[in-house]
């Protein structure tokens, strides 16, 4: 089976048979992750509950496996991008240094240097048998480089810990879906964000914000909350960044921050030569 091809027999939530699996790919395929994820966003049901893509009905666990697998990819594929526009910057560097223009290395140097501070967001808490989340999330943006950038998606993700070795890429997670417009951050800009968590499977509305109630034997399991970002700039269409923030452990004692609350977390650091 080919590596970039999603496995959609494989799915745990595929509906047994080959042809009809492979239908629900090919309309998934038609359709925008960001579309997709809207459309998974407008219901609370379970993965084994249903949701129309487009004009096909098909479960909401193969969806969310088909967007875990896109997510994959995109990520492959940017490392890809990222080590050619390395190369590209490292030509462009040895053309400007044989030319001697070191006069206008001040005109051609470009820096994308992206962060953001979390504070408390996206923070889960453990509450009789429950894991709480606040619906109200904020979040500040800060461009220390010298060009815009836009914030087109923040996501998050509870990863189920399986294994010691389970980090943001686990493959069992549940969304936390967050309903934020695309953000243009300007150079030496400092924005604050305010984003509302969209209510959707786990997550049911409570007095305290949103609760995630488990099952009795899923007490004891430990999650990874985990912050994604995309990030446009001039030469990315779609930069990743994935960042655990948070370890929720049944024992509050096990329970960490990932990140250093007094620091902003960086999101994108990269020094270009050339216009753009």
């Amino acid at each position: 089976m080919k590596a970039d091809r999603f496995p959609y027999e494989a799915s745990r939530w595929s509906p047994g048979q080959p042809d009809e699996a492979k239908r629900w790919f090919e309309e998934l395929e038609t359709q925008s992750a960001l579309n997709v994820r809207n459309r998974l966003a407008q219901t609370d049901a379970g993965p084994a509950g249903s949701v129309t893509i487009g004009a096909t009905q098909m479960t909401i666990g193969f969806v969310e496996d088909w967007l875990a697998w896109r997510d994959r990819n995109r990520e492959a594929s940017e490392g890809r991008q990222h080590r050619k526009h390395w190369l590209d910057w490292f030509l462009g560097a040895v053309t400007v240094t044989s030319l001697g223009i070191a006069f206008f290395t001040s005109v051609l140097y470009q820096r994308d240097d992206i962060r953001v501070v979390i504070g408390e967001a996206l923070k889960v808490t453990r509450d009789k048998g429950g894991l709480v989340l606040a619906q109200d999330q904020d979040f500040i943006f800060i461009n220390s480089g010298n060009r815009q950038a836009v914030i087109s998606e923040i996501y998050a993700e509870l990863v189920l810990i399986t294994d010691p070795q389970t980090g943001c890429d686990g493959r069992f997670a549940k969304s936390i879906v967050l309903n934020t417009t695309q953000i243009v951050i300007k150079p030496g800009d400092i924005l604050p964000v305010h984003a509302k968590v969209v209510q959707r499977y786990p997550w049911d509305g409570d007095k305290d914000g949103l609760r995630f109630r488990r099952a009795k034997e899923e007490q004891n399991d430990s999650y990874i909350v985990c912050l994604q970002l995309y990030v446009t700039t001039p030469d990315s269409s779609s930069a990743r960044s994935v960042q655990p923030l948070y370890l929720v452990s049944p024992n509050d004692d096990l329970s960490k921050d990932f990140f250093d609350r007094n620091t902003p977390l960086k999101v994108i650091q990269r020094t270009h030569w050339g216009f753009g």
